[in-house]
């Protein structure tokens, strides 16, 4: 298993570990104060902390380290960015996965069902997918694949994946719920299949439409 030892010990290692400790501050502490401002999961809460905070702390590093390392993406930015997606294969994959979506949620509710007082919350959504995406699969698993890696570079990219969850998760109260009930495995196929997505079509901008809707559909489904 090569994952480009050199720039694995000397950039990744040490930018995960400071960007995880200071998303958990950010979680633990900053949410909280946050919250006693204003309410949880309201659109300007969503504002602020997913979309100004959040972005300042993974897409902005994320920007700055895809630029500066480029010459190590197995996928470079500029067609990260810029490679265009066939519609035909695009739409099917978006189809698919809100197929999935609402199934799961008939089958869970015996019906169609649909929250509409959390429509609000989903505002974080549309920041969530750049934010996740930009340093999980922009930068995390581009930086270290190889052709021959690509098993091993997905598999350490999902553990990365669940472990960013674990803040959150304890702040909820839930830490223990997601392992008790398996739902953290959902997380680890879920990181897969963003990397496939962005491995297939090259392109970014698919995984983050792909992570967009998800969260949507099942903020809003279930």
């Amino acid at each position: 298993m090569n994952l480009r030892s050199d720039f694995f010990q000397k950039i990744y290692i040490p930018f995960f570990v400071i960007f995880y400790l200071i998303w958990a501050i950010a979680e633990l502490i900053i949410r909280p104060a946050l919250n006693t401002i204003v309410p949880d999961g309201s659109v300007l809460s969503c504002l602020l902390f997913d979309g100004i905070l959040k972005n300042l702390c993974w897409t902005l590093p994320a920007w700055i380290l895809m630029t500066k390392f480029d010459q190590n993406l197995y996928i470079h930015k500029k067609e990260l960015l810029t490679q265009k997606a066939d519609l035909k294969e695009v739409i099917p994959v978006f189809l698919g996965v809100a197929g999935f979506c609402i199934l799961n949620s008939v089958i869970a509710h015996r019906g169609f069902y649909f929250q509409l007082e959390d429509l609000p919350e989903c505002t974080a959504f549309l920041f969530v997918g750049i934010t996740e995406e930009f340093v999980f699969r922009g930068f995390l698993l581009n930086a270290t694949l190889t052709d021959q890696n690509q098993p091993y570079a997905v598999a350490i990219n999902a553990i990365l994946f669940l472990s960013i969850h674990f803040p959150i998760w304890i702040l909820y109260g839930n830490f223990m719920l997601y392992f008790q009930n398996f739902g953290f495995v959902m997380i680890l196929l879920l990181s897969v299949f963003f990397s496939w997505c962005m491995l297939y079509f090259k392109n970014i901008w698919v995984s983050v439409g792909v992570h967009m809707l998800w969260d949507i559909l099942v903020t809003l489904l279930n």
